[in-house]
């Protein structure tokens, strides 16, 4: 009879841990985020302004600036890089669900950065600790981010994809553990960072979400980043401009130069930059000037164009710095003399000092290595 007992008791222990150690997607429990977000189990974090429409939940533009901005720009907010998702769970196994909007690729970037999803753990309540990808595999995606952990509430943030956006998303644990507020550490009361530029700051052309140079920058200051990279489209458009300067934030850092020429930034810097700083004087305004890519030095005419667009935007932030300019009020036509604009600063990425001749994929998109190196140049001065 002992050993009939002993026999039972080892069958039901061993069914318990098939159920915990769950090895498939599909075995997981799903929960919609934007339910677990309405009952507060969970956060987003990395979006400047909460939607009107819930069509447009996980963009990063609202859907009041639809037609207002550029298409080029509309298609490329709806993208979710930056944008996580913060919560607690006891779980041993995490997956996720997610319908991709677009399901877009190019070849030279991997799926799971393009589409993919990534999953960081809080670890001893202060460092944020890559736990796993979740791979796509097609429009209506599927996967796990880890398997087979220790267990044990810990905190939790998954980014979503960098070029492509997520329409709905769920978070799956295995059926025994539960989902919990985040605590503490990025959603406490802090305001953001905020960086405008391009395809580099949007994430091209990264291995997985996490490594953007933005979402870098946020885990090193435990500070939420609004990502407002546009791959092509960082052009100082003047209506972007008129968003970003009502963004409560910390700080704004403007790195758009690889997307605007010589003349785009002669023309559009005072009303962008000047609109932008003047609007939030006590916040400081960085201006990111080009770095140098691999090829310059084989590439004259290249070479040629970074260096007097180099020398322009450093003219430029002296002046508005020193001098201010005049700008015409979009709504009331007034014209506002700004006065000298001492919250601007100037970070100087030029020659060795943003990132070295192996660190992108195809001259200009940085890869991991080039993200890392980039996000420590910037970091000196933000965490001044």
């Amino acid at each position: 009879m002992k050993k009939f007992f002993s026999l039972l008791l080892f069958a039901a222990a061993a069914f318990g841990l098939q159920n915990v150690y769950a090895q498939k997607a599909s075995e997981l429990k799903y929960y919609d985020v934007k339910q677990l977000i309405a009952e507060g189990n969970a956060v987003m974090i990395g979006q400047a302004e909460k939607p009107q429409n819930d069509s447009c939940y996980y963009y990063r533009l609202p859907d009041k600036l639809k037609g207002v901005v550029r298409k080029e720009l509309w298609d490329l907010g709806c993208d979710g890089a930056g944008i996580a998702i913060r919560f607690s769970t006891d779980a041993q196994c995490i997956g996720a669900k997610w319908t991709l909007t677009y399901n877009f690729g190019m070849s030279h970037m991997a799926y799971t950065g393009i589409k993919g999803m990534d999953l960081y753990v809080l670890d001893k309540g202060k460092d944020w600790k890559f736990a796993g990808t979740a791979f796509p595999n097609g429009k209506n995606s599927i996967n796990t981010f880890v398997k087979k952990m220790y267990g044990g509430k810990k905190e939790y943030m998954i980014y979503l994809p960098l070029y492509d956006g997520a329409e709905n998303m769920e978070i799956g644990i295995d059926s025994t553990a539960s989902i919990y507020a985040p605590a503490g550490s990025l959603v406490e009361n802090k305001l953001p960072i905020l960086i405008y530029g391009t395809s580099i700051t949007q994430g091209g052309c990264v291995s997985r979400p996490g490594m953007a140079y933005p979402s870098i920058i946020s885990r090193k200051l435990d500070r939420p980043v609004i990502n407002l990279g546009f791959s092509g489209n960082g052009r100082m458009d003047g209506n972007m401009a008129d968003w970003i300067k009502t963004i409560p934030v910390s700080a704004i850092v403007l790195d758009c130069l690889p997307n605007c020429t010589y003349n785009t930034t002669r023309d559009s810097s005072d009303y962008f930059i000047g609109w932008i700083a003047y609007s939030n004087p006590n916040t400081p305004v960085y201006l990111v000037n080009n770095f140098e890519y691999p090829q310059q030095f084989i590439l004259p005419g290249n070479n040629d164009d970074m260096v007097k667009e180099n020398i322009l935007i450093r003219e430029i932030y002296k002046r508005l710095k020193k001098h201010g300019t005049t700008i015409k009020d979009p709504v009331t036509g007034e014209e506002i003399k700004t006065g000298p604009l001492k919250n601007l600063r100037f970070i100087d990425v030029s020659k060795e000092k943003g990132i070295d001749n192996e660190d992108t994929v195809d001259g200009n998109h940085m890869t991991d290595l080039g993200t890392v190196h980039f996000s420590a140049r910037l970091l000196k001065y933000l965490k001044r």
